[in-house]
């Protein structure tokens, strides 16, 4: 396989070099040739490689410098479409979004313009009428939200309160068990109350 390359690339050669040397300065110039001595050393030149060579390497075309980027201006940015516009008509809205997207779909300044006043003409109360809805739902949004936040300080007030309530609870159970306990020579009848008063302080405090 290698002997094969090799020799094709030994009989284009002759050629490759005719037509380099016929192709104007600036091509040339360009061009970089990958070439072998005839002990095997490879080495790149400009210039066309030796006929002389026995074992001629690749020849490489392409430009030796780093392609200019296109200086083109990039295309006009379309701006987000307006939240009315799902409350207007599909007619207006068509109008309106043609508007929005012109610059980008390389419409000329006259031709917005006209668009612009035919919109203006054709769907202006419209589109105000659509503004004033959005701004309404919007708004109404924000109080729906406003509330949303005041239930939940609310309830975690009402919480906050509940534990209280519930913490003053047990201490107050569990100073008055600590006192039937102090007294001296209690009744039955105050053994049976203390036992039924600790079942329920445990049953509802935990403890």
């Amino acid at each position: 396989m290698t002997i094969r390359r090799t020799c094709f690339w030994a009989s284009l050669l002759p050629a490759m070099l005719v037509a380099l040397s016929t192709a104007p300065a600036d091509v040339s110039a360009q061009t970089t040739y990958a070439c072998k001595t005839q002990s095997g050393i490879a080495y790149r030149s400009s210039a066309p490689c030796p006929r002389s060579n026995q074992t001629p390497g690749m020849v490489y075309y392409g430009p030796t410098e780093k392609p200019r980027h296109d200086s083109s201006r990039p295309p006009p940015k379309v701006d987000r479409a307006g939240e009315e516009i799902g409350y207007m008509s599909a007619k207006c809205a068509t109008m309106q979004d043609g508007i929005r997207t012109g610059p980008a779909r390389g419409l000329s300044r006259e031709t917005l313009q006209e668009a612009r006043n035919t919109f203006n003409r054709e769907c202006g109360d419209e589109r105000r009428k659509a503004s004033r809805e959005v701004w309404k739902d919007k708004r109404e949004r924000e109080k729906a939200a406003e509330r949303e936040q005041e239930l939940a300080q609310q309830r975690k007030q009402e919480s906050s309160a509940a534990e209280e309530r519930y913490r003053n609870q047990c201490a107050e159970m569990r100073i008055s068990i600590r006192s039937r306990k102090q007294r001296a020579n209690p009744t039955e009848g105050e053994l049976r109350d203390l036992a039924l008063f600790e079942s329920r302080f445990k049953d509802r405090c935990g403890e």
